[in-house]
């Protein structure tokens, strides 16, 4: 029987703690998806980079809000010994 930590709760998802990566992966995709499935296509299409300085908002906030979310959400799913490795 798979193990997570606490933290099944329908807005916080399930902590991975280092065992049974697919079972977790499948359970945070669809976390992930209910949460917002454009999140979901940023973190299948791999985090987009953004210039550091911009003069004023423009269509790309929108894109960093979804990388932002994706990182956060993913980030949330570590408990702290994996979140330590994958941080930097």
């Amino acid at each position: 029987m798979t193990r997570f930590g606490k933290g099944c709760y329908i807005l916080c998802p399930l902590l991975f703690e280092g065992e049974a990566y697919f079972q977790w992966s499948n359970v945070i995709k669809y976390f992930i998806q209910a949460q917002d499935f454009e999140v979901w296509d940023i973190i299948e299409d791999g985090f987009m980079d953004f210039p550091k300085k911009k003069k004023k908002r423009s269509v790309n906030d929108t894109k960093e809000k979804l990388n932002a979310k994706a990182m956060h959400t993913l980030l949330c799913g570590l408990n702290e010994d994996v979140s330590k490795q994958v941080s930097t």
